[in-house]
């Protein structure tokens, strides 16, 4: 096995393409720097692409778009056992023909079949949850539920670390497995973001970067801009990033002026450069990566309080937190910002030293992850 062969592992869903997706092409980029060699591999076409466009070594894998064995489909978990006995033999091919020394996993299914086949050739594992095991393994205990929890757990038990991105990601997974020795696995790294500030012409007023779907509280921005827009008739919201509720959003959107969806982007950086105002009123999140990037670029934010994005932002001062589903506390937000630039120019000024004292990733990398990778080896 190579010493210096590291092999990162994450899949999604076709319209998924976060910050959970270009993580593992960013630690790849970086680690080439220290002399390691990486491989991605992955199901998803756009976390490929970016690989590809970023320079960073990937093979195309298998992944099973079926990832909902809750209600009635509990019965066909034999299928799902059936599949994860073909992806283990399908993964020691690979570890065998790759030859890592490390393998590091990012999604549900890997983290099972990838962890046994990697531990059965001796090579060491560690995961990086993007905010899955506290849902993964809500209700592992009940032996009457859970099943696939039950496969995730009993694997947590033979990885090296487990990595989560917040404290309160933390506090949510020691909530589903209390007393166990998977807690002492934990190790808390926070997510970060190269630096690439750029200092553009500010052309859009409010922008969001997120998955559509209702969880990121793209409704309650919809319905708050079009109470902005009344008062403030030249106000713009760019609204980037897909997913399967797109045209649902586009309708409710429809007659409000000053909107435009712009859709996957694989650089949504190219659009925080030219905005003044961060908006992500989601409904949970486990560290946020799109509020990191929209420190690095020195925009004013306005977010929800929730899971690890007061991690990131503290209130009133290097941001603006709002309650979840609160559509008139971000109307508040939207139009106190908006009217006052002074206040935006501080908030962002703030926020931007914020990612420079927490989390610049080439940072991140070198402090937090070269030890860890180093004590696996």
């Amino acid at each position: 096995m190579s010493q210096n062969k590291i092999i990162l592992i994450r899949n999604a869903a076709k319209a998924d393409f976060g910050g959970a997706e270009r993580m593992p092409v960013f630690i790849s980029r970086e680690l080439k720097r220290y002399g390691f060699e990486t491989i991605i591999l992955s199901g998803s076409k756009k976390l490929l692409h970016f690989a590809k466009q970023q320079n960073v070594s990937y093979i195309k894998s298998w992944w099973w778009p079926q990832q909902n064995w809750s209600g009635w489909r509990a019965a066909l978990v034999p299928i799902y056992i059936l599949w994860q006995v073909v992806l283990f033999f399908y993964y020691m091919r690979l570890f065998i023909s790759l030859r890592p020394s490390v393998v590091s996993l990012q999604s549900k299914d890997d983290f099972i079949a990838g962890t046994f086949a990697a531990r059965v050739l001796n090579i060491k594992v560690f995961w990086i949850d993007h905010g899955d095991l506290k849902a993964i393994w809500m209700n592992h205990n009940l032996w009457y539920k859970n099943p696939v929890g039950k496969l995730v757990y009993l694997a947590s038990h033979i990885v090296s670390y487990i990595v989560v991105a917040s404290k309160s990601e933390v506090r949510l997974i020691s909530s589903e497995v209390p007393g166990s020795l998977v807690i002492k696995k934990l190790k808390l790294i926070h997510n970060g973001m190269f630096d690439t500030y750029n200092t553009s012409k500010k052309t859009i007023d409010f922008i969001s970067t997120a998955r559509l779907v209702t969880d990121k509280g793209v409704g309650e921005l919809i319905e708050a801009f079009s109470r902005v827009v009344k008062k403030h008739p030249s106000a713009t919201l760019a609204i980037v990033g897909d997913g399967p509720e797109r045209e649902k959003f586009k309708q409710q959107a429809r007659g409000i002026p000053g909107i435009t969806f712009y859709g996957h982007q694989s650089n949504p950086l190219k659009f925080l450069e030219k905005s003044r105002i961060f908006i992500l009123p989601t409904h949970h999140e486990a560290f946020g990566v799109a509020v990191v990037e929209a420190c690095m670029e020195g925009l004013a934010i306005i977010a929800t309080d929730v899971g690890g994005i007061p991690e990131i932002i503290s209130d009133s001062k290097s941001g603006i937190l709002v309650p979840v589903k609160d559509i008139d506390s971000l109307y508040k937000a939207m139009d106190r910002l908006y009217k006052d630039v002074r206040l935006q120019q501080s908030l962002g000024k703030a926020a931007r030293q914020r990612f420079l004292d927490k989390f610049n990733f080439s940072e991140i990398i070198k402090r937090d992850y070269l030890p860890l990778i180093q004590n696996s080896l």
